[in-house]
């Protein structure tokens, strides 16, 4: 693949974007001391030694590069596309002294980071907002030749909670949001008072997911990460199928999401019209087949609560996000569905960014309720990071050398067929295998998917709201005020 820059494009500090730009960012993504997901998309399996391969870019001159590829890669020109470019002048230094991840904190100066987007940072407040300004050597350009963007100022404010952006909303203190399934009918019925429009997108690619740890890995204080009894229950694939069969989806969908959702069992939304199978294995809500399932697998109840063969009661904890109301809610049905099998759930809430720091870093958590977004395109290409063993998404068990389970390793093979051809047909039937891997072994217990709404001012002229991400600003660049804003 050969990739040829526009010409005359800078960053926001008048500096040339170069192709040794993309060298420098791609030389920092495949950096393993960079944490970040993007590197999951390069990944070409492993060589002899072992080693991941990732395919190699050559600077060909100051606007040109070439990739050279270890295997097809049916989407690779989006992978590309997905790099985050940053300047090599700005922070070629910092990173050549191993200070790339300080420098890159928004409390190092924001306003100084040069930008090649519409806009630039103006400022960062931790916890309260972050204020974008407009960027004037911006390339693109409207029909009539008026460099974007057509705003001066774009603010994203951060709420603490679902709850406190729907007041704020009602309030006139934001232009747009997205609208939880909870909160349509209240928003719906002050449409013209309010002067703003609810959109109806349609089945959302949004998925919410229940998982269970399967790490086998010890931490740094030589302690398992999982403690090796609950490992024993969660690792035996028909304790995650009883606890999917206990799970009463359409009760989730009633009374956690006001009717608007569906119940889901696959790694796909039904939105996803292009990959969702819908003829793979599901678990709809059923007591006994979740009896059924534990007594083979050796489980007893003893005076109404859950036993294992050794006599340790089934007790473990679930930890979520505790801005998201939603998912606290969810937990709360779950926890009541698995009492009816004896199980004691403790439901754990913490701050979204102690939740990822648990998956992501210090592994310490039995369960955990998140969801999923979707990648754009929503192409099972871009999802690497969670469906191959050594992705940084595989949150189950991520980070594998070589892939633990056989089940794992087929699932790998099978992304990689899947990738390697563009023939629909043919993608799809890896595809498929991948779901039906997937249903069958439920390394993440699908819950529902929601339906997709949004919200905007009337005063937003070109807001063209997206079912893909980012649906509410896709277009920001062609965004303007067709009147002041009220307040």
């Amino acid at each position: 693949y050969t990739f040829k820059l526009r010409e005359g494009i800078t960053w926001s500090d008048g500096k040339p974007i170069t192709a040794q730009d993309f060298a420098f960012s791609y030389k920092v993504i495949t950096d393993p001391s960079i944490p970040n997901s993007t590197v999951d998309l390069f990944r070409q399996g492993v060589d002899a030694q072992g080693n991941t391969r990732f395919p190699t870019l050559t600077v060909l001159d100051e606007r040109t590069f070439r990739f050279q590829l270890h295997q097809p890669d049916v989407l690779f020109h989006v992978n590309v596309a997905s790099i985050r470019t940053v300047p090599e002048h700005a922070w070629g230094k910092a990173y050549a002294e191993g200070r790339f991840n300080q420098i890159m904190r928004l409390n190092e100066k924001p306003e100084d980071m040069p930008a090649s987007g519409p806009f630039r940072i103006q400022s960062f407040a931790s916890g309260e907002r972050v204020v974008l300004v407009r960027n004037p050597r911006y390339w693109k350009v409207d029909k009539q030749g008026y460099r974007l963007p057509y705003l001066d100022k774009v603010i994203f404010a951060v709420v603490r909670d679902f709850n406190a952006q729907f007041v704020r909303f009602k309030d006139r203190e934001l232009d747009a949001i997205e609208v939880r399934p909870e909160h349509y009918d209240a928003l719906k019925r002050e449409e013209a008072k309010g002067e703003f429009k609810v959109h109806d997108l349609g089945p959302a690619l949004a998925t919410y997911y229940l998982m269970f740890n399967l790490d086998s890995r010890t931490g740094k204080d030589g302690k398992p990460y999982v403690d090796p009894i609950k490992k024993g229950w969660f690792e035996d694939v028909r304790f995650r199928k009883a606890v999917s069969h206990a799970i009463d989806r359409d009760g989730i969908v009633r009374t956690v999401m006001a009717g608007r959702g569906v119940p889901l069992y696959s790694y796909f939304s039904p939105g996803n019209k292009k990959w969702f199978n819908p003829d793979t294995a599901s678990y709809p809500y059923d007591l006994d087949k979740a009896r059924a399932l534990l007594t083979e697998a050796g489980f007893v109840m003893k005076d109404g609560k859950l036993h294992d063969l050794q006599g340790h009661p089934v007790e473990f904890s679930v930890t979520t996000n505790s801005e998201n109301a939603t998912r606290i809610a969810m937990l709360n049905v779950i926890k009541d569905d698995l009492a009816k099998l004896g199980m004691a759930v403790h439901l754990r809430p913490a701050p979204f960014n102690e939740v990822v720091s648990a998956m992501r870093n210090a592994r310490n958590f039995d369960a955990i309720l998140l969801g999923w977004g979707s990648a754009v395109p929503p192409d099972p290409a871009q999802s690497k990071n969670v469906l191959l063993s050594s992705g940084s998404g595989h949150a189950w068990d991520p980070h594998q050398a070589t892939p633990v389970r056989p089940w794992e390793r087929e699932m790998d093979d099978a992304l990689y067929a899947n990738a390697a051809t563009s023939d629909f047909a043919e993608r799809k039937k890896h595809m498929d295998r991948i779901l039906a891997i997937w249903a069958e072994q439920l390394p993440q217990i699908m819950l529902v998917s929601p339906n997709q709404f949004v919200a905007g001012r009337d005063h937003l002229g070109n807001f063209r709201p997206s079912a893909l991400r980012p649906m509410l600003s896709w277009n920001v660049e062609q965004m303007f005020l067709t009147q002041k804003r009220k307040r």
